[in-house]
């Protein structure tokens, strides 16, 4: 059963110069979110930085929950992982 939840656009740009976050198949567990930048992000070794999405959402069902979780590649090919991993 589909449950709706209240998402915010703080980012006038979402939408239309950065895409809403979308399944890219059919059998996508969950939505692909990019991220909303105004200019490329280099990191040196060891350095860490905020990415915005220009999104944000309120789940009032304490049924529900939403996770953040990086693409499966980036970790392992780049070194890239997010701050608020769980474990």
């Amino acid at each position: 059963m589909m449950k709706k939840i209240d998402v915010k656009i703080l980012d006038p740009r979402v939408g239309k110069e950065f895409p809403l976050p979308t399944y890219a198949t059919s059998g996508s567990a969950g939505l692909d979110l990019r991220a909303c930048l105004d200019d490329a992000v280099e990191l040196a070794p060891g350095d860490t930085t905020l990415v915005p999405t220009g999104l944000a959402i309120h789940i009032a069902d304490p049924s529900l929950a939403a996770m953040m979780l990086p693409r499966s590649g980036l970790g392992h090919k780049h070194g890239i992982v997010l701050g608020n991993l769980v474990g």
